[in-house]
């Protein structure tokens, strides 16, 4: 799924209909149960990580470290903890910053 995003365009509209967009051009896959670098490595699963165990297609953004905001994609079924992170978005031309 982390390939999959990549190219794919992420729109946000802010309330005051501006429109925000811009090319996924940088993904992570994190695999659950059984990968280290996951949140929810060995099945932990807490308020941060509860967005993960959601239904596929569902997206989260948290806060880490006090500093950044990170954007999450829910990538399997629901009570399985795989996410794709989204790492990086290209500004399309004429378009505000995402």
């Amino acid at each position: 799924m982390a390939r999959d995003l990549l190219g794919k365009t992420l729109v946000h509209r802010l309330p005051d209909g501006t429109r925000l967009s811009g090319d996924i051009v940088e993904t992570e896959a994190y695999l659950g149960l059984e990968d280290p670098a996951c949140h929810s490595f060995a099945g932990r699963r807490t308020p941060r990580t509860e967005p993960m165990f959601g239904k596929a297609g569902l997206s989260y953004v948290y806060f880490i470290y006090g500093v950044y905001f990170c954007f999450n994609v829910v990538t399997v079924d629901r009570d399985v903890p795989e996410a794709v992170f989204v790492r990086a978005v290209s500004v399309r031309e004429g378009g505000a910053r995402v």
